[in-house]
């Protein structure tokens, strides 16, 4: 029997930078909604759930002729994504932000494909090449290493990997690391191990929920990608994606969304 996929999108209406993001308007439609229907495009989805601790955005989504599910309070997105999981069984599941109504639905499927290709992993991730030394030291850059097998080895804001002092340590390696993009996909037993191992010391020093699948010896795909999606932290944000949406191929009509398959 082939593996059941769900695809959860956490969304928040409490933004600190952006209160209410996951409802502005892009092309006639909530932010929150553009994403499910861009999600709705994954060749492996079997279901697309949006998952939120707030009824505007339930509402909003389910008028749209989605499906949304009304979680309690949690500290993380990951955290939320275990409620839906024990609300809706499911095999893998694939966790996209709220906020990325550009993301080319391959890259979900790409995740899935490498799971289903390795049993041995419990996550897969994705991370594309950094652009130049500027972006290797920048602490706001999540930074990962992998090893020859594809699997990460480290998640780091500081320039990975160090660099010897002196002549012998040559140029800045930032080739050497790749810069990560918060997309995952998770086998169920996988996720519900992580949600019950404590929060662990490097993931408390670099503020980084990942660590803890590392220090807790899970096996961590990353599959490298072209390049990042571009998401809407700030209304400055917003107002890029709205030219990038208008130049693309979704421009158009503000209502050429297709209808929800789980509608």
């Amino acid at each position: 029997m082939a593996e059941r996929v769900l695809v959860v999108i956490p969304a928040r209406y409490a933004s600190s930078r952006f209160p209410g993001k996951a409802l502005a308007d892009l092309a006639g439609r909530p932010l929150v909604v553009r994403t499910v229907e861009r999600a709705l495009g994954m060749a492996e989805a079997d279901r697309v759930v949006v998952a939120t601790d707030d009824a505007r955005i339930r509402d909003a989504v389910a008028a749209a002729g989605h499906e949304a599910i009304l979680t309690g309070e949690h500290a993380t997105g990951t955290d939320r994504i275990g409620e839906v999981l024990e609300r809706c069984p499911a095999d893998l599941i694939v966790n996209l932000q709220g906020d990325e109504p550009l993301l080319d639905p391959e890259v979900g499927d790409r995740l899935v494909r490498a799971l289903r290709a390795d049993p041995d992993l419990g996550l897969a991730t994705c991370a594309h090449p950094l652009t130049d030394e500027v972006e290797w030291g920048d602490p706001n850059v999540v930074k990962v290493l992998v090893d020859r097998h594809g699997r990460a080895l480290y998640f780091s804001r500081a320039a990975v990997p160090g660099r010897f002092p002196g002549p012998a340590g040559g140029s800045a390696p930032f080739e050497l690391a790749r810069r990560h993009v918060g997309i995952y996909a998770w086998r169920a037993d996988a996720l519900r191990r992580y949600l019950s191992w404590p929060r662990g010391e490097l993931e408390r020093c670099e503020q980084l929920e990942q660590l803890r699948a590392l220090e807790q010896g899970l096996s961590v795909a990353v599959v490298t990608v072209a390049s990042g999606p571009v998401g809407v932290d700030t209304p400055e944000d917003l107002h890029r994606v709205r030219q990038l949406w208008r130049e693309s191929r979704h421009g158009g009509d503000p209502d050429d969304g297709s209808p929800g398959r789980n509608g």
